[in-house]
């Protein structure tokens, strides 16, 4: 009996330890989930680097939602709100929610569920890079312009850093 009650106590004491660690590694990998670098909004679209400029922000075609669209600093035009289409070096662009907030990035193929996305765009291949690792993060929101972060990740394809953008009107 004294064995069978030292036996069952080992197992639970194992099961007991298992659980622990499988917590842990959940709680790892939801922390690695974004990491946001502290600095001008910079990466590589497919093998093209992109260095934040200037942004611009419009409204969406869904209620309470922007659509904002993120530069490369080799885009020449003085004013991003007279920049027409998706300009001729790569650039990001995402529609976010009307808030401050983070959003994190994910995928859905449900009709039921929304994703977030952001997409990384090349012109000289028109290929669009839909990123779904990572997250965005409004930080502020005024009449003229709005702050964020962004670690927007696919592959080898990535933008992280900061960046402001301001309103258009249509």
């Amino acid at each position: 009996m004294k064995s069978a009650l030292k036996t069952t106590g080992m197992f639970l004491l194992s099961l007991s330890l298992l659980f622990t660690i499988s917590c842990s590694s959940d709680d790892e990998q939801a922390e690695a989930a974004y990491d946001f670098i502290d600095q001008n909004a910079q990466g590589s679209i497919e093998g093209n680097d992109f260095n934040f400029g200037s942004g611009k922000i419009s409204d969406s075609n869904a209620e309470n939602e922007l659509f904002i669209k993120l530069y490369d600093d080799s885009e020449t035009f003085t004013d991003p709100c007279d920049a027409l289409g998706l300009g001729e070096f790569v650039n990001v662009f995402f529609s976010i929610p009307k808030e401050v907030g983070l959003y994190e990035l994910t995928a859905s193929f449900s009709i039921d569920e929304e994703g977030q996305t952001v997409t990384l765009f090349n012109p000289a291949t028109f290929l669009n890079i839909v990123a779904s690792d990572g997250a965005v993060e409004i930080l502020t929101i005024t009449a003229e312009q709005i702050t964020g972060r962004i670690d927007a990740r696919l592959d080898n394809d990535f933008v992280n850093g900061n960046f402001t953008a301001i309103f258009c009107s249509e």
